[in-house]
């Protein structure tokens, strides 16, 4: 059987090109190719390396163009990006606590390092974390350590330099793109704000690059593979509290609290039930824009270790989030959600511990039992 694939939104621009016509006002999203693949597999942690939003591209050449302003060599630009990666994913405005911006910096920092700027400048911030670098290693360019180790002198993390080396691979392609310039990258911007195109034969999805884990899921009907392949074609979009619509991403809206301190009402985006509803709402289903709403209205209530792919997954006593069940893939259930402000649109292993409701909601009846739990 031929395989048909369906493209959620059609691609009309590349970046960096303005739109013309009337459209909604556009995601921060793009789907970032480079000419030519990696020289080896990138692990599951960066297999998304290629996928940027607007706003993650905007951060990231601000902190090359600072490097290059300081004569930082490439290997430390590599490290900056490993660092604001993992900090923030390369979210200018994201706030933790004291920690602002794309490197999570508390000021007044070392030797005050950090201080007199704005942190959430994404190229002050870098200026920031350079300074630090060559305080603390003049000679990072070669040094034999990791750069994890590096970063983590930098960053004194209490979550330590381990969690720095996943995103190697993507800092080093990033870099090779704008600051080596030895590769070419494209980044495609649809009408609706860049969604990407997904396989879907008959009730089997194909997981894109972007999901972090290879493989297909199949689902109890060709109609739930459209709801997965609807919400994999926005990985990599940010989170934005308030946001998504059943046309797609939208603008998000004020919370007076964490959402504000990460800009979510300047972002267009999708909250956790905004990106449910918008893929739902792509096979004619309509649902309601809150976990709460969806966790009692969604559909048939099943319990989690009889959940399908497609079927809807909760977190909270009082619920307050919630996840499309993706499969199991390699023994593992995973689960596409827009997790939370200063994070994007993903694919996670399935947290089952803490507060994860054990009562899943199916949206489209039918279907038997796939015990995985």
């Amino acid at each position: 059987m031929r395989a048909r694939v369906f493209v959620f939104g059609a691609v009309v621009a590349l970046c960096g090109l303005a739109l013309a016509g009337r459209h909604p006002a556009p995601a921060a999203a793009a789907d970032c190719a480079t000419a030519a693949p990696p020289p080896a597999p990138a692990p599951a942690a960066d297999a998304g390396a290629l996928q940027l939003s607007l706003s993650q591209l905007d951060v990231a050449k601000k902190i090359v163009g600072t490097a290059k302003a300081m004569s930082i060599s490439e290997r430390g630009v590599v490290i900056a990006l490993q660092t604001a990666k993992q900090e923030s994913q390369l979210d200018a405005f994201a706030t933790v606590g004291r920690s602002t911006g794309a490197f999570q910096q508390i000021a007044p920092g070392p030797a005050n390092a950090y201080a007199g700027y704005d942190r959430t400048d994404p190229a002050a911030a870098a200026r920031g974390f350079f300074t630090v670098l060559l305080a603390r290693d003049s000679g990072y360019a070669n040094d034999p350590r990791d750069n994890a180790d590096i970063a983590q002198l930098v960053q004194a993390s209490g979550a330590g330099a381990s969690h720095y080396a996943p995103w190697k691979h993507f800092a080093e392609t990033l870099t090779s793109v704008l600051y080596a310039g030895t590769t070419a990258m494209t980044c495609a911007v649809g009408g609706k704000a860049g969604p990407t195109a997904i396989q879907v034969n008959g009730p089997t999805v194909t997981l894109p690059r972007g999901a972090g884990v290879t493989g297909s899921v199949t689902t109890a009907s060709p109609e739930t593979a459209k709801v997965l392949g609807a919400a994999l074609s926005w990985l990599g979009t940010p989170y934005a509290w308030g946001g998504g619509t059943p046309s797609g991403p939208s603008r998000g809206i004020r919370d007076g609290g964490v959402a504000d301190a990460h800009g979510d009402f300047n972002k267009i985006g999708f909250d956790c039930s905004g990106l449910v509803l918008y893929s739902y709402a792509q096979v004619g289903v309509s649902l309601p824009h809150s976990s709460a709403d969806q966790f009692a209205n969604g559909g048939q209530s099943v319990p989690w270790p009889q959940a399908q792919p497609g079927d809807l997954l909760f977190y909270g006593a009082a619920v307050h989030h919630v996840a499309l069940f993706l499969g199991v893939l390699n023994g593992v259930p995973y689960m596409i959600e827009a997790p939370q402000s200063g994070d994007v649109v993903k694919v996670s292993a399935v947290r089952t511990g803490g507060d994860f409701r054990t009562q899943a909601v199916r949206p489209i009846p039918g279907g038997g039992a796939a015990a995985h739990a």
